[in-house]
């Protein structure tokens, strides 16, 4: 595979589907700020205008589908973690005990919309005391 192609799979791959209401030109421009290359730049990938792709453009590129891979595979795991929580809910929620709304509040789970995402702060998992990780550098 040239240099071009795996360099237009992998724009392709950090794109990934494209989102409601956006269009391929956004899509593109999220690609750039992910990758640090220019819209430009990633437009020509994109098209198969780039002539030649530079090694540190390809490691970059090659660095932020990782990270999107990465990204997609926690984000399923995370959905079906969910999905058994909620399986698991149900069952002990029906169970011959008449502890029934016990369980349920033991097991509550928040709603999540329609794209499987989920406000953590109904779990008490984010909130206000929630401080960003120090990652030890000076500033």
């Amino acid at each position: 595979m040239t240099a071009q192609a795996e360099a237009r799979q992998l724009v392709e791959l950090i794109a990934g589907p494209v989102r409601l209401g956006e269009n391929v030109k956004a899509a593109l421009a999220r690609v750039a700020r992910l990758t640090g290359l220019g819209d430009r730049r990633v437009r020509g990938i994109w098209n198969g205008e780039a002539r030649r792709i530079e090694a540190e453009e390809m490691d970059r590129l090659r660095r932020a589908a990782l990270d999107a891979s990465t990204l997609e595979d926690v984000d399923r795991a995370y959905r079906a973690h969910l999905a058994r929580l909620r399986a698991c809910r149900e069952i002990l929620g029906h169970g011959a005990l008449g502890q029934a709304a016990s369980r349920q509040a033991a097991f509550r789970l928040p709603a999540a919309d329609a794209a499987g995402r989920v406000d953590h702060a109904e779990l008490g998992l984010a909130g206000a005391q929630d401080r960003p990780v120090d990652r030890g550098g000076r500033r």
